[in-house]
């Protein structure tokens, strides 16, 4: 039973990260972050014609990333998910009554899934979107003490994707830019962090994870509206706080 919970786990990280890593790179679409004005968003048509280009929301910032420091994090999340998989076959150190390989292998499974769903069904999207973060966070606090910094980066990635999600949802019949979006999404996150890395204790990864995501989007999104940064700003310093104490 053990082996075959240590084959699924790795199965599932192969799932998770060949999903991410198709969607990220085949048929990526001409995005831009900002909502498209008379003389922007504009590209052409097979007729060489005007055509609108797509507006990229939160979530596809993440998953379809746009910047240098945002692919940055997606290699990073799925290298270590690809090497922790490899070290639970060879060396398998995920024991006890409450073992974390259930709720993550979840997790990955609904994390490979639900962001194709963005742009078709975003409410179901969303569901998919807090199922992945509420299992990844509950696999990352079983795994406390496990020295398994993959764990934490995926709850943080999670925290970070899950609440700009559910911020996208809200913003959609608000009519609110990618940019005010994201600050919606910043501040809430950065309070889910800082509550969620006192269960976690020293498991760094988590906040490294969300102040990566939070300089990303910054990045990404600053140049349409400055209060990007400045919500950024206040999200990071408080995951800097939390880190700090973790780390101490």
């Amino acid at each position: 039973m053990a082996r075959a919970a240590d084959i699924l786990y790795l199965g599932s990280v192969t799932v998770f990260v060949a999903s991410g890593l198709l969607l990220a790179t085949l048929g990526r679409p001409a995005l831009q972050i900002a909502a498209p004005t008379l003389s922007q968003g504009l590209g052409y048509d097979a007729f060489g014609g005007h055509a609108p280009v797509p507006v990229a929301t939160l979530p596809q910032l993440y998953v379809q990333p746009q910047t240098p420091l945002m692919w940055a994090l997606l290699i990073a999340l799925w290298s270590l998910l690809l090497l922790d998989g490899v070290g639970q076959y060879l060396d398998p150190s995920d024991h006890g009554p409450h073992p974390a390989w259930h709720p993550l292998t979840l997790a990955l499974a609904v994390g490979a899934a639900w962001p194709w769903l963005v742009d078709l069904h975003k409410p179901l999207a969303t569901l998919g979107a807090l199922l992945m973060l509420t299992a990844a966070l509950s696999g990352a606090i079983r795994a406390k003490g496990q020295r398994r910094p993959a764990l934490g980066f995926l709850a943080g990635w999670s925290v970070a994707l899950g609440t700009g999600t559910v911020a996208t949802l809200i913003g959609v019949p608000l009519e609110l830019t990618t940019p005010q979006t994201a600050i919606l999404a910043i501040l809430p996150g950065a309070v889910i962090g800082m509550i969620a890395q006192e269960r976690l204790g020293r498991a760094l990864g988590f906040s490294l994870a969300i102040i990566w995501a939070f300089c990303a989007v910054a990045i990404s999104t600053m140049g349409s509206n400055p209060g990007v940064a400045l919500a950024a700003i206040i999200g990071i310093s408080g995951m800097g706080v939390v880190l700090v104490r973790a780390a101490t």
